[in-house]
This record gives C-alpha cells, sequence and structure tokens, in this order.
C-alpha cells in the first residue's frame, strides 16, 4: 500500500479496489489487480484475458454470491457492463472461469482498497508472480520450453542449450507461459496484449524475453540446415548410385515410375542420416522399420498409388546397392520393411496424418492473410506450401509451369471442394476438442461426407466458417447437448463466440442443413 501511495498516480473521487487473483488449480500463480471505483466486469474480463488466458475467443465468466455473470455479446443486457464496486467490496471472494469446454478457473479476492487510482486507465495491474522456475529435464538447469509432444504423456522442460541438442520438432515446442492456462488448448502467451495494463515503463520482453522467441526461431532454422546437410551428404556418399537406379527404374517401369523410385529412395536415405545418424552401410533392421514407419509415412503430397509401390521401391533399391558391392545384408533389410509394410500403408494413409497436414497448412494461410472462403487463393497457397513440404521450391520455373498446367484443368475445381471440406472439418475438429470423447465430433464427419457427397453440391458455396458453426451446432443438437427454448445455451454462446457468428446465422444454416439432410 505505500508504494502504491509513493507512486505518483492520481487520487481517484472514490476509493479503487485491490484485487488478488490466483489459479485455483495452481496458487503460484498470481495477480494484484487495482481498479477504480467505475471499473466494471467487463473490464476486469478484459485485463484477464489479455494478461493470462486468452486462446481462442472462448466464453467466460464470473460467480458473485451465487449469481453467474457471462461475456455473451448476443445478449440484450450485458451482464459483465455492471461496475465492479457495485458487485464486491473488501472482504469479498468470487470466481472466473474462462473456456467451457477446457476450462481455466481462477479464484478472486478484494483485499483492500486504496485512494490511489491507475494510471490512465480503469484497471491496472500492479504484481504479479515471477516467471515460474521449472528444471531441465537434461541437465536440470532452468527450462524455458515445453515439449507438448502428442505421443507423450506429460510435456518435458528444456533450457536453451539442451533444447537445440534435443532434436525436438518445433512444431510442439513452446515457451513456458507464466499463466495457470499454461499447456492447454494451445495457449501462448501474448506480451504485447498484455503490456497496456503493466504500469508506465515496461516493455513487451520484460514479459516475455526476446531470447525465447529467438530460440524458436532457432530451432526451426537448425531443422532445415540439418536436412539440407544430410541431403548433400547422402548425394556424396550414393548419389550415383541413386542415379543408377533410377535410370534401371525408368528402363522397367517408365519415366513417372522412375520420378518417383528416386524420390522415395532420396527420402529414405535423408531420414536415415539426419535422424538416425546412419550412412547406408550401418542400415539395421530395426532402423529401417522405424525410418519407414515414422518418418517416410509421414510425407505429405505423393501419388495415390504411392504407399503400396514404396517398399517395393526400396526393395529393388537395396537389392541394387547390395550388387553395386555397397550393402551385405540386403536381404535382411528387405525381410524387415516387408514385415514393416503395412503399419507404414495404415500410417500413409491415416486421415488423422492428412487433418494435421491440412490444419498447419490453414494456421498458415490465416497468419499470412489468406482469405479462407476465396478458393482460388487459399487453393493456389495450399498448392505452394505443399510442394515446399516436399521440398522442393514453388517459385522454381520447372515447378511454377507443372502448377499452372494443374490450375488449368478441372483440378481446381474438384481440389477447391476438397479443400473447403477439409476446412470446414478442422474447424469442427478445433471446436469438439473440448469435449471428452469423439461422438459429436464423429457425427460432424458424418454431416461433412453426407453434404459433400450431395447432387447440389451445398458445400462449394457459402462461408466455411459459418458451414462449421451450423455442423457443430446440429451435432450437438442431435446429441441432446443445447436444449430447446429462449436463449438457448452456454454452448449456443460457445459455439457463436468460437465462429465468430450471431446465434440467429447459425440456427437459419442449421435448418438449411437439416434440410439437406432429410433430402427435403
Amino acid at each position: 500500500m505505500e508504494c502504491l501511495q509513493a507512486s505518483g498516480w492520481p487520487t481517484g473521487k472514490k476509493p479503487s479496489l485491490l484485487i488478488m487473483i490466483r489459479g485455483r488449480d495452481n496458487k503460484n500463480y498470481w495477480l494484484v489487480v487495482l481498479a477504480r471505483h467505475d471499473a466494471r466486469l467487463r473490464d476486469l474480463d478484459q485485463l484477464i484475458r489479455d494478461v493470462w488466458v486468452e486462446c481462442c475467443g472462448h466464453l467466460s465468466s464470473f460467480e458473485i454470491e451465487g449469481v453467474i455473470y457471462e461475456s455473451d455479446a448476443e445478449c440484450s443486457t450485458d451482464a459483465m457492463n455492471a461496475p465492479l464496486s457495485h458487485l464486491v467490496s473488501p472482504g469479498s471472494m468470487f470466481s472466473y472461469d474462462y473456456d467451457f469446454g477446457s476450462t481455466t478457473s481462477l479464484d478472486l479476492k478484494v483485499i483492500g482498497e486504496t485512494p490511489v487510482a491507475p494510471l490512465n486507465a480503469l484497471l491496472g495491474l500492479i504484481a504479479r508472480n515471477d516467471r515460474p522456475v521449472i528444471p531441465c529435464d537434461l541437465c536440470g538447469g532452468e527450462a524455458g520450453f515445453a515439449l507438448d509432444d502428442p505421443d507423450g504423456e506429460i510435456p518435458r522442460y528444456y533450457c536453451r542449450e539442451c533444447l537445440a541438442s534435443a532434436g525436438c520438432d518445433p512444431e510442439y515446442v513452446g515457451i513456458i507461459a507464466n499463466s495457470p492456462r499454461s499447456g492447454v488448448c494451445g495457449y501462448a502467451e501474448d506480451p504485447a496484449a498484455a503490456l497496456p495494463w503493466y504500469p508506465p515503463g515496461w516493455s513487451a520482453d520484460e514479459i516475455v524475453p526476446d531470447e525465447l522467441d529467438d530460440a524458436l526461431d532457432e530451432i526451426a532454422f537448425d531443422d532445415e540446415i540439418e536436412i539440407e546437410t544430410s541431403i548433400a551428404a547422402v548425394i556424396q556418399d550414393i548419389g550415383p548410385d541413386i542415379d543408377a537406379f533410377v535410370e534401371a527404374e525408368k528402363a522397367a517401369y517408365g519415366e513417372e515410375a522412375a520420378c518417383m523410385a528416386g524420390e522415395s529412395v532420396m527420402a529414405f536415405c535423408t531420414f536415415m542420416h539426419a535422424l538416425y545418424g546412419l550412412t547406408i552401410d550401418a542400415w539395421g533392421a530395426l532402423s529401417v522399420q522405424r525410418c519407414l514407419v515414422d518418418e517416410l509415412s509421414q510425407n505429405p503430397v505423393f501419388p495415390e498409388d504411392w504407399p503400396e509401390n514404396a517398399v517395393p521401391i526400396l526393395c529393388r533399391f537395396l537389392t541394387h546397392m547390395e550388387a553395386s558391392g555397397r550393402l551385405t545384408n540386403a536381404s535382411g533389410l528387405i525381410a524387415a520393411l516387408e514385415e514393416s509394410e503395412p503399419a507404414f500403408q495404415k500410417a500413409a494413409t491415416s486421415p488423422e496424418k492428412s487433418l494435421a497436414l491440412f490444419r498447419r497448412i490453414l494456421v498458415k494461410a490465416q497468419e499470412a492473410g489468406i482469405d479462407t472462403n476465396d478458393m482460388d487463393a487459399f487453393f493456389n497457397f495450399t498448392m505452394r506450401e505443399i510442394v515446399r513440404m516436399a521440398g522442393m521450391d514453388p517459385d522454381s520455373e520447372e515447378v511454377q509451369k507443372e502448377l499452372s498446367s494443374l490450375l488449368a484443368d478441372e483440378l481446381l475445381k474438384s481440389g477447391a471442394d476438397d479443400l473447403r471440406a477439409a476446412t470446414i472439418l478442422v474447424q469442427c475438429t478445433d471446436f469438439c476438442n473440448r469435449f471428452e470423447d469423439d461422438t459429436i465430433l464423429d457425427r460432424c464427419r458424418e454431416i461433412i461426407r453426407d453434404i459433400f457427397d450431395h447432387p447440389a453440391a451445398p458445400l462449394s458455396r457459402g462461408d466455411v466458417v459459418l458451414w462449421s458453426a451450423a455442423i457443430v451446432y446440429v451435432a450437438c443438437r442431435e446429441a441432446n447437448l443445447i436444449r430447446s427454448g429462449r436463449g438457448g445455451s452456454s454452448l449456443t454462446q460457445d459455439i457463436g463466440f468460437f465462429f465468430g457468428f450471431e446465434r440467429s446465422s447459425i440456427q437459419n444454416k442449421a435448418k438449411v442443413l437439416k434440410k439437406l439432410l432429410s433430402g427435403r
């Protein structure tokens, strides 16, 4: 209190409130907020979002003395417009929930009042906990990064030095957030959003150090350099042998098959070198099986018949390398590859792989400012990203010529329709992550499939986000998760807030959708 009085901040006409906010599940996270007498619930909600919890625009609510105040922009009376001073006073305890799916819950208490008012604001952040000190899993030093690998049950933590040598996929690495929402729903701190709530003199770098962001950029850059280095090493070691094999494939199966063979062999050899540190004379049965199922199967773009041809191609390559004197254990490696072929084909063609790939492209398109309803622009962007993921330069003259020929024929229409359906599925999936099981998501998939096959091709028209919202809404109604009647339910509100549409717009689209599903 003495620090506030010595701060030089103005004195208000009425006392300001001091509010302590703590994470309910982890009380090591805390904030102290100074709120002017005329600050409203919505102002406190915005501060909490900007500093601590905002990720996807979820709904939120306060509970004060048994009364719920929700952030529903569609309500005719805005409950969060109520002044804080009319609802709480020194000693009052209340609560806050953000996201009614993967909920982050906070406990709040008015710990006092003071004549001092925030400087040029209704509320101000005057204290918070230091960034959490979490030990690095490898060296025991202070970690700055978390690896949320979907295949792992718990996150792993690394300092900057160990992260650089851990070989982590940059896709799943993030800065450890100073927030009770850390690790939930893809949350990441936004220092630019938090900064306006801080006292004058603070910088974004003091909230989240720039060096942490720089380290993440270095990981992605180092990953690209490592692949390029491995490609060069493979070419230097067995480049002429690969060229000879491709020529033999061309003579036996034609130019198109030879192209597939060359790309498959080069990718496999590069993975073996980059990820396992093995040249071809050191390959073993276990390493080739792991590379086949875990790495080669993730090829982002391939012809329809590639999954059934990849293993035979690799087997012929191994036979070729043994004949040239570079291998002595081809038969054992071939047996190992053939044993793992079913698992490889399953992984290469899994819907989850395709969905993860498309989600990555969709996020990049949104970050680049691409309108996902402009199918020409979105399809062109997607094609370029797929080409880039396949290791080719989308700006090269040869690739540009091939892309132009593809975009000029019927592929554009069929590809655009597929793209719209995939976009809708990704958005439905992101919303349905809040549910405990896949019942609603499975129904969304069925609806998308049925509407995609509809003779009128309705998904080719209209806003893809509104289609997504309507599909989720219908699936939830069918599962009795949304009640009928005036005002709907909190889930209806959450759907509207998540997808960014008025309740009436979603319900009107849902009516159209139900007619299409019923065949009327």
